[in-house]
């Protein structure tokens, strides 16, 4: 009987330690949410140093292998950078700005529209036996139409009498970005010896994990900020010329949206397509039509020329992952989270290929699989290699020259 009693004690006991480990992990992890949020301003500041840095860093490398010295590399690679920024400004963000309050400006008129399509359909089709539907989407749609209009108005004053009202918002965001352009300048001037010093601190029995957690890091935010921001941009401009040439009232806005809404994997473009379709609709069905020619022309250019020339760095990351660190990122971070999200899944991600592949020995990716889909590599003797595994890469190492002239990637 004591023996029993014994048992059930300690099974007690085990469920009550990991209910309490569960219960203070909860607490940290809202303690950290809170002291983030605090500090959030810096924390903006140094990802967007770091998220720069890691865009800028293969033009840096490239420019040192072919004998530029890694200062003048680094600011080639920034001014690259910039000039990319300030050229699809000046492409798009005139004709973002005047077309949104056109478009704000036109609300109530499109509204208006909506609500004469829809008595028309009632009067035609309309039933005494379906009278209560009729009644309970109108009222849906004049709530719609109201709350619509009421936004309608105050963001048109807002862009229209907001620049001098929001000029100390606009400094304080023009030095943040002025800063994380210093960040991003010494981050890729100095990554490598940045990463190699942080290997030997952290001691010889964990220096091969310190380089690939870095390695991750590298590969899945500067690999997929460069691809994703690439491929939007690209889109963007192609779905903006487009729009243009077929007429649309609103290419600018749209081009804009649709480069916006690819950082979203899936439904993201044709979430973009239907709200151009949409407004085009508002001008003519043919327009709607060719809108959706255009978006789909866009889409299959972007991910089929140009995704796979430019996401050739990034760690692959299947789109239910996708989602579920979009939606954790936008309740953590809002657009900033969004954006980060899905780096920040494929570096998890990575981190568990590396630590089950080299504490199982078992080789979890595959060319067939779903959620860890990947080339898988093996050594001469036909075991995985975990760090190629989870960098999706077997020359990783020597291309972001995390280890010097003559060394070997961190060994297994």
């Amino acid at each position: 009987m004591g023996e029993t009693e014994g048992r059930q004690y300690d099974r007690v006991r085990a469920v009550a330690v990991t209910a309490w480990a569960i219960v203070g992990c909860c607490v940290v992890f809202i303690m950290a949410v809170a002291a983030l949020a605090r500090i959030w301003p810096a924390v903006a500041l140094l990802l967007t140093g770091v998220i720069l840095g890691f865009i800028c860093s293969p033009v840096t490398n490239l420019l040192e292998r072919h004998g530029v010295p890694r200062s003048l590399s680094a600011f080639i690679a920034l001014l690259v950078v910039i000039a990319v920024i300030i050229a699809v400004l000046v492409v798009l963000g005139r004709p973002f700005l005047t077309q949104l309050i056109t478009l704000l400006q036109h609300a109530p008129a499109y509204l208006a529209q909506v609500q004469d399509s829809f008595n028309q359909f009632w009067a035609e089709h309309g039933k005494a036996t379906n009278q209560d539907v009729e009644v309970m989407s109108s009222g849906i749609l004049d709530a719609v139409t109201q709350a619509v209009n009421r936004y309608a108005a105050d963001k048109t004053t807002e862009l229209s009498s907001g620049l001098i009202k929001n000029v100390t918002s606009l400094g304080n965001d023009f030095v943040t970005f002025f800063l994380g352009l210093v960040l991003a300048f010494w981050f890729a001037k100095d990554y490598p010896r940045i990463a190699r010093e942080l290997a030997m601190i952290s001691g010889p029995a964990h220096e091969t994990d310190t380089l690939m957690m870095l390695a991750v890091l590298s590969r899945s935010m500067g690999g997929y900020m460069r691809g994703i921001v690439t491929t939007s941009t690209v889109g963007g401009l192609l779905s903006f010329f487009g729009f243009t040439l077929i007429g649309h009232p609103y290419a600018g806005l749209m081009g804009i949206t649709v480069g916006i809404f690819h950082f979203v994997p899936v439904i993201g473009p044709w979430v973009a397509a239907a709200m151009t379709a949409g407004l085009a609709l508002f001008v003519s069905p043919t327009l709607a039509v060719e809108s959706i020619v255009v978006s789909v022309i866009a889409q299959n250019v972007t991910d089929n020329l140009v995704s796979p020339l430019v996401m050739q760095s990034a760690v692959k990351v299947h789109p239910v992952l996708s989602l579920v660190g979009l939606i954790i990122g936008n309740s953590l971070g809002g657009v900033l989270g969004m954006a980060l999200a899905i780096p920040l899944t494929a570096a998890i991600r990575s981190v568990f290929i590396y630590y089950f592949e080299l504490r199982s020995g078992r080789q979890i990716v595959s060319r067939d699989g779903a959620l860890f889909r990947s080339t898988p590599y093996h050594d001469s003797e036909g075991r995985p290699i975990p760090s190629a595994d989870a960098l999706d890469d077997d020359r990783f190492f020597e291309s972001t020259l995390l280890v010097g002239p003559g060394d070997d990637r961190p060994s297994e």
